[in-house]
């Protein structure tokens, strides 16, 4: 420990909260004029206004990943966890957003530019998140709210007892499926696929009339990950668009589950951090220091091993087996092979897409 840590420590640590802040920012590799500034504001703030934030996770490994990664490297507050969906845990956050409770959080693509459009979120003050510079050129959340943290990519989860891994986002459409293909309404990514797989661009409204002279495949309509696996992995269901990273995650607990990347691609889902807006400067900051704990070496390469999710930064290896059938991506090959709809325009358009979908396809 240098003399300056040493003095920062001592001067401004006072009180168990603040003290144990230093010390992860310091673990982190904090030092210099930044740490001597920011030791200096906390300083002059209330106790209470560092003592505790609350951040919201997404279920499944996610956050076994934050308590067993990220909050022993970040002793700055005390970090408390909501887990939900994003299409769950938005709606509270916009009907408290006159006494926020949640600090931030991470978001899908399309929450992220919901909330953007809603002025849910502020920019990130990114002095404050040293891992940025991991992150590949062209890598940053439309609109310029949020920043990235994982990927996924969204293609085709299917059984491989029950059928041959699809090589065209077009083999859902194959009559054999009647009945065997589960779909969602409430996410857009395969229908954004079929418009492609169509010649067209990456239209959700193309897609959805696409799907309209194969609705019959569809048997299934869902709304939570964990049950499209389970139909599929039991046979119920033979095939569903689904997200790289929950597929490896069933997989991973047993699930009977394989995963294609058709030769038109899949989707770039996106997972972007978020600071929420109506907190005072300290838990702002406090905010953004935790979620750069995200875009550690450490926690990127726990999003692959442990959750299947492709990282976002340069500085971590995706090891072979992770990457065999297109679960993981690294940064560049999501680049070649995924697309990246416009969310900033999809976003404010999901009540209305969602009303196409019940009227054309499941009416």
């Amino acid at each position: 420990m240098t003399d300056e840590t040493s003095r920062l420590l001592r001067e401004y640590g006072r009180g168990p909260h603040r003290r144990r802040l230093l010390q992860g920012l310091v673990a982190m590799g904090a030092g210099g004029s930044s740490l001597l500034s920011f030791a200096e504001a906390l300083a002059q703030a209330p106790a209470a206004d560092a003592a505790a934030i609350t951040i919201f996770s997404w279920p499944g490994a996610v956050p076994d990943i934050l308590r067993d990664v990220t909050l022993p490297a970040f002793r700055g507050a005390e970090v408390k966890l909501e887990v939900g969906s994003n299409a769950a845990g938005y709606p509270r956050m916009l009907a408290q957003r006159s006494n926020p409770v949640v600090a931030g959080g991470m978001f899908n693509d399309i929450f992220s530019q919901r909330g953007r459009a809603d002025g849910m979120f502020v920019p990130f003050n990114k002095a404050l998140v040293s891992n940025l510079s991991k992150l590949p050129p062209g890598m940053e959340t439309p609109g310029g709210v949020g920043i990235p943290f994982l990927l996924s990519p969204f293609a085709i989860m299917y059984n491989p007892d029950r059928m041959e891994a699809p090589k065209s986002w077009t083999d859902l459409y194959d009559p054999k499926l009647r009945g065997r293909v589960a779909m969602w309404d409430a996410y857009y990514d395969a229908y954004i696929m079929a418009a492609v797989a169509a010649g067209r661009p990456p239209s959700v409204e193309e897609g959805i009339r696409a799907w309209q002279p194969h609705k019959a495949n569809i048997g299934a309509w869902v709304n939570s990950p964990t049950v499209v696996e389970d139909l599929v992995s039991k046979g119920e269901m033979w095939a569903a668009p689904h997200w790289g990273s929950f597929m490896g995650q069933a997989r991973a607990r047993g699930g009977k589950l394989a995963f294609a990347v058709p030769k038109e691609g899949g989707v770039q889902w996106t997972g972007h951090m978020q600071v929420s807006a109506g907190f005072n400067p300290r838990v702002t900051e406090l905010t953004q220091r935790y979620l750069d704990t995200w875009l550690s070496n450490e926690c990127q390469s726990a999003w692959i091993s442990r959750g299947f999710f492709s990282p976002v930064s340069t500085a971590v290896a995706v090891p072979s087996e992770s990457s065999a059938d297109g679960v993981v991506m690294t940064p560049a090959e999501a680049e070649r092979r995924l697309v990246r709809p416009d969310f900033e325009k999809i976003g404010p358009e999901m009540p209305r897409l969602t009303q196409m979908i019940i009227r054309t396809l499941k009416g």
